[in-house]
């Protein structure tokens, strides 16, 4: 029979042999609490010496071992077999401990360090206070449940508990084979940023050779650091990344990014990849910065430099995610709100990538420097509850920009000009008529252009655009959306089944002598107890019916006439507001492809949503977030549908006055997603479709999406584009993946990728090949993941 009771200091001086499991509590500057098998008491040489299944207690600390033995003179502690320390910041293993109670020093014989993010094991693992950890022919890893997966040995390692890892002459092993040497590691364990070697980037190319990156990363201060990254780029030769980053204040900040190297391989318009025998200084350099002044004021800039348009391709693992659109360059905004207007400015200057030369500036790009722009908010003038007078507001926009090219070209067609665009607006909210919501606006809609190099320097163009709308809303609530709880339903017949299985041989249905006499008392456990939560969600279908009307009032032109011409057609525009309002839905560009004659136009819209209402949990110690987080809503599904009317057309044929039909629907559910847009032109025909599907399940997903567009196909080819994601994860280790966009009516691939992916369960690593194809290039390349902290994976590319 175990019984635990309190050491007394006179039974201590006997120096009595106890032979029950002991606790023993004694205070060398902090209470120390010891339990054991047996103890012992050594007078003469003031120790004690706990033997069998020891624990030792010290402030949030505990040291669990086969035997210790404590000097209360110098507070030494020696701990053997099966030794644990156990701490809140980590746990040690070893064979032999020794401790300090005084000192708090820790030496540890074959030891194992585990922490949330790394494992250190050892020959001698030595911490001399709370943040410093000193390890001898030790390895370190990421790997919990695989230390031989990846791992880092060295002669000496240095641990700042919290802060980071140092390693001198360090070896990087892979399954335990040794496959880089490094003088100096460092492996960041903490928050804050650190100077030193980060993971080198590493890269083969058949046609390159070996690219090898190495960046280190300097923390100015702590709002500055810099990653200088010295690089071989194989056959190409030697160069270097640099980036710099600054936070100058809370969301302020600025970054700078460059490559530059000496290209043994380039020459412009030069495709083969051989040695062309001259070095050729090529670079690649991106700035972006942010500004928020307050609450009201704030900015953005950005710009990127290239030595010549071919680094986007050559140097595409640096660039292609700096480039925006198909022009380098850059530009910038400011902008300032209050509570009644916004005035901003904006300004774009860039280099056009569309051209055959390389190495040339498009002169005949057109520059936006720069762009103002005004808008105010709506001002209420009338708010009433009569009818016909519901609500009257007014507001505006407008802007003024300066269009420029670096030469002008008198020949061509206009390229330089000043433009000031004023939209002032009325809406007028009438009411509601029986179930029916009446609604009006009036816009002005007024371009002016000032045109330097012409004879006639100016043009101008203006009218009134009305739109009418009634509107009926319909919507029905289905249920009601609560979470309760329920009790978990056992069924009674499942416990007397188990209760008989006791009492029944193995194989046979014929009950044996049971060997209780009477009935046991029932035994009521947590999972009697359990309870569920149950979700009932609510669901809300809406409808509304919409009429609109569309008139554009008289049409207004005046000044150079070259220009009325040139802006008739997209192609002489300088954006969508030049177009003139009575002809821009029949325009090549995307948007005028959607939108509906304005002259004289009746729309009918009918917009279906049925939307999924969920309850969360309450939780009652999250103040005043209840009644704000309370529920959650999902788009189930939508029809939206779109007919116009033209009254201008003089026709007989209903056909021909039908402008474009609209439809837009989707669906989404737990595993399933679609969607579809469809714009049908009936006069001629066309169409202008896209859809897209995804279908998720636990081993699989597939994504894929279909594009067909016929509209002016009498000037423009049809495209017929196809396009696939899939995703199968054969088991927890291997994923396949693989994606495709195919051209039907060119029947060309215009890009595919097949990888796989292995992944350990450990998730300590992962490697990744894959094959990439486009209607330029084929690449194989090889992606390796390495978790060195906390699931922070830094990649080793080879491509």
């Amino acid at each position: 029979m175990k019984f635990s009771a309190l050491f007394a200091l006179s039974f201590l001086l006997f120096n009595q042999s106890l032979t029950a499991r002991e606790t023993f509590e004694f205070d060398l500057g902090q209470k120390i609490n010891v339990l054991s098998d047996k103890a012992f008491r050594k007078t003469s040489e003031n120790e004690f010496e706990a033997i069998g299944n020891v624990v030792i207690t010290h402030l949030k600390n505990s040291i669990y071992g086969e035997k210790a033995r404590i000097n209360f003179t110098s507070g030494e502690t020696e701990v053997l077999g099966n030794v644990r320390y156990i701490a809140p910041e980590m746990t040690l293993y070893g064979a032999k401990l020794n401790y300090n109670f005084l000192t708090k020093r820790i030496d540890l014989d074959n030891a194992r360090v585990l922490s949330d993010n790394f494992i250190v094991t050892g020959k001698k693992i030595i911490q001399t206070s709370p943040d410093i950890i000193y390890a001898e022919d030790a390895e370190y890893t990421t790997c919990k449940d695989c230390p031989e997966s990846w791992s880092v040995f060295a002669k000496h390692i240095t641990i700042e508990v919290g802060q980071y890892v140092k390693m001198k002459h360090a070896f990087i092993k892979v399954n335990g084979v040794t496959a880089m040497y490094f003088p100096y590691l460092i492996f960041p364990i903490k928050q804050k940023r650190e100077t030193g070697l980060l993971f080198p980037n590493i890269g083969f190319s058949s046609s390159e050779g070996f690219r090898y990156q190495q960046p280190f990363f300097w923390v100015i201060d702590d709002y500055k650091d810099m990653t200088l990254t010295p690089s071989t780029f194989g056959d190409r030769g030697l160069g270097g990344e640099l980036q710099y980053r600054q936070n100058i204040k809370e969301k302020t900040w600025i970054e700078l990014n460059t490559l530059q190297l000496n290209d043994r391989i380039y020459r412009p318009n030069k495709i083969d990849k051989t040695l062309s025998g001259t070095k050729t200084y090529r670079q690649f350099s991106d700035f972006e910065g942010h500004y928020v002044g307050q609450q009201n004021f704030n900015g953005h800039m950005y710009f990127n430099n290239t030595s010549d348009l071919d680094t986007t391709r050559d140097l595409d693992y640096f660039a292609k995610d700096r480039i925006r659109g198909t022009e380098v360059g850059g530009g910038g905004f400011l902008e300032g709100r209050s509570s009644l207007f916004s005035l901003g400015v904006e300004s774009y200057y860039n280099q056009n990538m569309l051209i055959t030369d390389p190495k040339k500036f498009d002169d005949q790009y057109v520059q936006i420097l720069p762009k103002v722009s005004l808008n105010s908010v709506p001002y209420n003038i009338v708010h009433t509850d009569y009818a016909f007078l519901k609500n009257i507001s007014v507001g505006l926009h407008g802007d003024y920009t300066i269009f420029k090219q670096n030469r002008v070209d008198t020949d061509g067609p206009i390229r330089n000009a000043r433009r000031t665009n004023f939209s002032p607006y009325l809406d007028w909210q009438l009411g509601n008529l029986g179930p029916v919501f009446f609604s009006h606006q009036l816009k002005l809609d007024y371009q002016s252009y000032q045109l330097p190099t012409e004879a006639d320097k100016s043009f101008s163009k203006k009218g009134l655009i009305y739109e009418t709308e009634a509107k009926i809303e319909l919507e029905k609530i289905y249920g009601l959306a609560y979470v309760e709880e329920k009790p978990l339903v056992i069924d009674s017949n499942t416990k007397a089944d188990k209760k008989q299985a006791s009492i029944l041989d193995i194989g046979s249905t014929t009950p044996v002598a049971p060997t209780t006499i009477g009935t046991l008392p029932q035994i009521r456990t947590n999972n009697d107890e359990q309870t569920t939560l149950v979700y009932n969600n609510s669901y809300r279908h809406s409808q509304e019916f919409k009429l609109k009307h569309y008139y554009l009032g008289e049409q207004t032109y005046k000044g150079n006439k070259k220009f009325r011409q040139q802006i008739e057609s997209e192609n002489g525009q300088f954006d969508y507001l030049d177009a003139l309002r009575d002809r821009e839905h029949i325009t090549n560009q995307t948007t005028a492809q959607d939108s509906l004659p304005i002259s004289n136009t009746l729309e009918f819209q009918w917009n279906n949503g049925l939307i999924r209402k969920t309850s969360t949990k309450f939780d009652p110690y999250k103040d005043n977030r209840y009644l704000k987080d309370n529920f959650t809503y999902s788009n189930i599904t939508y029809l939206d549908v779109s007919q116009g009317l033209d009254l201008t057309v003089d026709s007989d044929r209903l056909v021909d006055r039908l402008t474009r039909l609209y439809i837009n629907t989707g669906i989404s559910l737990d595993r399933l997603t679609f969607a579809i847009q469809e714009f049908y032109f009936h006069k001629s025909g066309e169409h202008k479709l896209t859809s897209s599907t995804t279908l998720n399940f636990d081993r699989f997903s597939i994504a894929g999406d279909f594009t067909y567009n016929s509209f002016n196909s009498s000037n423009t080819p049809i495209t017929k584009l196809v396009g696939y994601d899939f995703t199968l994860n054969i088991n927890d280790l291997i994923t396949l993946k693989n994606s495709l966009d195919y051209n039907i009516e060119s029947k060309l691939i215009n890009q595919s990728s097949y990888s796989v992916l292995y992944a350990p369960v450990n998730n300590c690593w992962k490697i990744e090949f894959n094959y990439t194809r486009d209607l330029i290039d084929k690449k194989f390349g090889l992606l390796l993941y390495i978790n060195y902290n906390a699931s922070n994976f830094a990649s080793i590319n080879v491509r």
